[in-house]
Parts: C-alpha cells; sequence; structure tokens
C-alpha cells in the first residue's frame, strides 16, 4: 500500500491526488528489469502519482538491483516519452498507461498498469435509463478492469452489448485514448448509444463528436452516471470562438511535437501546404514541452498543434493567441464546416 503502507510487488494500491485507489503491480516490470540487466531506469508516473512515485522507484531499487532516476516532467500517457531520457537510461518505467503498439522507441520502455479499484456497480444500475441499445463498451487504460464486469451487469439486465477493436495505437479491446476513439468508431453503424469507463469529460465529449452518438459516463469520481451532452456547449463555445479570432490571422506556425509518440511531419507538412495554398504565412516549430511564452515571442498571429489533441483544447486560456487543432485549422480555411466538427484523432495512418 503506498501511503501508510509499504509497497508490496504482488500488487500496491496506489493512493492518487483525486481519492481513487489503483492497483500497481510492480512483478512483471521487476522481472524485465533483471532479464535486461538493466542498471539505470527511468521512472514515469502521471500526476496523481507524483507524491508516491518515490515509494515505486524504492520498491524497484530494493527488488531489481536498478539505480532509478524519477522524471519530474509531467506525464499525460505513453505518447509521452521525452527522447531525452533514452540517452541517459538504459530502460524506462512508465506507471498508470497502456503501450501503443504503434510505438518504436530506442531503448526498452516497460509499461506498469494503474487499475482503478473503485466499484462503478451503482453507477451501472442508474445509467441503464440512460442508454439506448446496442450500446458500445468503452473505458480508458486505468478503467479496463472493470470493462468485463459493466458488459456483464449491462447484459443481466437484458441489454444488448457490443465491444470493438481500435487501430495499431490502442493495445485493448473496448481501449479509448485522448486522442484515438477507433474502439468506438469501429462498432459506430451497431450502436445506439456508448457507456465510458473513466475520469474527466474530454475522452467522452471526443466519442460524441466522432460518432454522433449519445455518451453516458460512469466516473470512478462521482456518484452519478452523467451524459455527455450537459459539458458539450462550454467546450464548444471555446473552440468556436478561437476558430473566429484565426480567422483573422495572416501568419501560423504548425507545431510538430517532438515526443516519440506525436511526431507527426507529414500531417503538418500538409497543413502548411494547404496554408500556403489559401495565401497564408506558414512555418515548421519544433517543440517538446508547450510553453505560451515560447509561441508568444515568435510572433505568429495563430498556431496550429500537431501533438496532443488535448493541448489546444486543455489549455486555451493559457494562450494569448489562438491554438488549433489541425481540423480547426481546416475550419478557418473553408475546407471543413463547423457542422462536422470533431476533435483531432492520432490514428495509425498518420506516422
Amino acid at each position: 500500500m503506498i501511503g501508510p503502507l509499504p509497497v508490496h510487488l504482488s500488487g500496491a494500491l496506489v493512493e492518487c491526488g483525486c481519492c481513487i485507489m489503483y492497483d500497481v503491480d510492480l512483478t512483471n516490470a521487476i522481472a524485465e528489469i533483471k532479464r535486461l540487466k538493466a542498471r539505470i531506469i527511468a521512472l514515469q508516473v502521471p500526476e496523481g502519482m507524483k507524491k508516491r512515485a518515490y515509494q515505486i522507484a524504492e520498491d524497484i531499487e530494493n527488488n531489481a538491483g536498478a539505480e532509478v532516476m524519477l522524471v519530474a516532467e509531467p506525464c499525460f500517457g505513453a505518447c509521452d516519452v521525452p527522447s531525452s531520457l533514452f540517452e541517459m537510461v538504459e530502460a524506462i518505467v512508465h506507471v498508470g498507461h497502456s503501450p501503443i503498439p504503434a510505438i518504436r522507441y530506442s531503448k526498452p520502455v516497460i509499461f506498469v498498469p494503474a487499475r482503478s479499484r473503485v466499484s462503478v456497480s451503482e453507477q451501472l444500475k442508474k445509467a441503464v435509463g440512460l442508454l439506448k441499445e446496442p450500446v458500445g463498451v468503452i473505458a480508458t487504460s486505468q478503467h479496463l478492469e472493470e470493462l468485463d464486469d459493466a458488459i456483464e451487469g449491462l447484459e443481466s439486465m437484458g441489454m444488448k452489448v457490443k465491444i470493438g477493436e481500435g487501430d495499431t495505437r490502442i493495445s485493448h479491446v473496448g481501449e479509448i485514448l485522448g486522442c484515438n476513439y477507433t474502439t468506438a468508431t469501429s462498432i459506430m453503424d451497431d450502436v445506439n448509444s456508448y457507456l465510458l469507463i473513466g475520469s474527466g469529460t474530454f475522452h467522452g465529449l471526443g466519442v460524441h463528436l466522432a460518432t454522433g452518438k449519445k455518451v453516458v459516463v460512469l466516473d470512478p469520481n462521482l456518484e452519478e452516471p452523467r451524459e455527455i451532452e450537459q459539458a458539450k456547449d462550454k467546450i464548444l463555445r471555446q473552440r468556436h470562438a478561437a476558430i473566429e479570432k484565426a480567422e483573422r490571422a495572416r501568419s501560423f506556425g504548425i507545431i510538430i511535437g517532438e515526443k516519440v509518440g506525436q511526431r507527426r511531419l507529414r500531417r503538418a507538412r500538409e497543413l502548411r501546404k494547404l496554408l500556403r495554398w489559401k495565401r497564408k504565412d506558414a512555418s515548421l516549430i519544433l517543440m517538446d514541452k508547450f510553453d505560451p511564452e515560447k509561441l508568444k515571442s515568435l510572433g505568429f498571429d495563430a498556431y496550429v498543434s500537431t501533438a496532443c489533441p488535448r493541448i489546444a483544447i486543455d489549455d486555451v486560456a493559457m494562450y494569448d493567441r489562438p491554438l488549433l487543432t489541425p481540423h480547426e485549422l481546416e475550419i478557418v480555411l473553408g475546407v471543413r464546416k463547423w457542422d462536422d466538427y470533431s476533435f483531432d484523432q492520432m490514428t495509425d495512418d498518420e506516422f
């Protein structure tokens, strides 16, 4: 138990900042470090687990005999492994996210799941009346363990259920990422609504916009299931405002993420070509960690991020110039209509 009790290899329960308990089993990671004979390890953990990371590091050092260095930079997913780490360590232990099969790293990256142990069974009973069958069941990485129970529960209540497979950036059936909803879109013609097990709003809204179907979220932080429509208007108003402001821009900086799982150079070049065809000034920009001050110093009228799609959406208030996703730029330039708005996705055909 991370917190008042020591970490155990058989499966540590990690208390996250949001009060959800996560099961972190280091057994396979320890075995892999020994197999690799790795002496220097980098440890990446999500933000909510940072205060307990030292105990995970201590457990690895005591049981694998390797020196562990904690990565202080924010970690938002399996795509978020900084290239600089590969020069300093022999392997990386990455806690809390599923691997993205399509990504190839230059050093071994060992993925350790952090599985939620909060039951959503009571919410599931309340969600039935909000769903329209057949129901597609999906989950974020931390809640994949609840998929089978949710499917079994819905079927026991007489509902038809489907689960989809994603592209090569998805590790598990039914899993969705903030940048990839292919497990949902693969079954969109066969379902009338989705049940999403996960925290927050972003994933559910992304699925809703990608499929046009109703999404009901079971969030372990909450006591009641919620329909994603309730959170839709505020975010879309913000995005519409950014698009309108960007329509007056003459110069655009197109940002290419330096992180190995976010480098969409081909997509960035396509956008630059489109901008120049529309007689706009456009340049490519390399950036690892997004920083409003860095962008301000470059002096473009607007920016387009081809890196993590969440940056433009979640951090909108941090930027004094419009920061768009590729889909939003297409709306600005008139090649996509607002009625076709959707969140940007990273799919396996873009890398």
